[in-house]
């Protein structure tokens, strides 16, 4: 417990030099982080060193991508080359290990590069929300689990996820969402013009719409590693696991959010 502690208050500081940084730094902290979770999961998708080097280039040049706001070439470019390494590996490696790893790819990439989008066009203020949904609503079932936890939510996906923590989880984020408003007006700022009981309203319902996804994509990660037969991504966050294992509920809500916010700054 007081390793998982010190971890969260050393990741958080870097975290906060980060957002405090130029725009810039934050976009190459994202793309760092694809190519970092890319690794873990191609590390334990595939033996083969071609797929593995594929993953986690054409991963690379979608997070560049985003940073010029042209994600789609790139994405194109990744499903070509999975398609001929298919054609080339053929009784060598499973194309079902290849599509796999291929899914991956464009799933972590695609969808994380979201929140560098979410900075580019919005500034870092709204691009916060996505990781207070997801940071919020892990630490909100852990919680709410370790104390309230009697119905278990999927046993054979995550053994220890429950019911009371998934509902606590999502309760943590509206709080949390709304808390984070009421800060950034005290502070004179806003989210994309969101403000009084309106934008409360919307930032909580963010909150509660992101924290249930958050979870599946949370789940998503943990039924791969089970079928794959490892505890955790990585070792780098002592306590926590791998950089997947600590952002797995933030890649599948960074799109949700960032197309949330882009539909009200219209």
């Amino acid at each position: 417990m007081l390793t998982r502690v010190i971890t969260s208050v050393v990741a958080l500081a870097v975290f906060a030099a980060v957002i405090a940084a130029p725009p810039m730094v934050f976009q190459c902290a994202v793309g760092i982080i694809i190519i970092a979770m890319l690794y873990e999961c191609v590390h334990i998708m595939t033996k083969s060193v071609l797929v593995k080097a594929a993953g986690i280039i054409c991963g690379g040049l979608i997070a560049a991508g985003a940073v010029m706001s042209d994600v789609l070439p790139f994405a194109t470019f990744t499903v070509t080359i999975f398609m001929i390494i298919t054609v080339f590996m053929h009784r060598r490696t499973d194309y079902k290990e290849i599509f796999s790893v291929g899914f991956m790819t464009l799933y972590i990439s695609i969808f994380m590069s979201c929140a560098s989008l979410m900075c580019k066009d919005f500034g870092i203020v709204p691009t916060l929300i996505i990781f207070i949904c997801a940071w919020s609503t892990d630490t909100g079932a852990y919680f709410a689990g370790s104390l309230f936890g009697k119905h278990k939510l999927i046993p054979h996906v995550s053994p220890k996820k429950t019911v009371e923590g998934a509902i606590g989880g999502i309760f943590s984020a509206m709080l949390c969402c709304m808390i984070y408003m009421f800060i950034i007006t005290l502070m004179g700022m806003d989210i994309v013009g969101l403000s009084g009981f309106a934008g409360y309203a919307v930032i909580g319902g963010v909150g509660i719409i992101a924290s249930a996804i958050s979870q599946l994509g949370d789940l998503v990660a943990s039924a791969v590693k089970r079928d794959c037969g490892v505890k955790d991504y990585g070792k780098i966050f002592p306590g926590h696991g791998g950089f997947m294992d600590r952002f797995d509920s933030v890649i599948i809500i960074a799109p949700l959010i960032y197309y949330i916010i882009r539909m009200f700054a219209a």
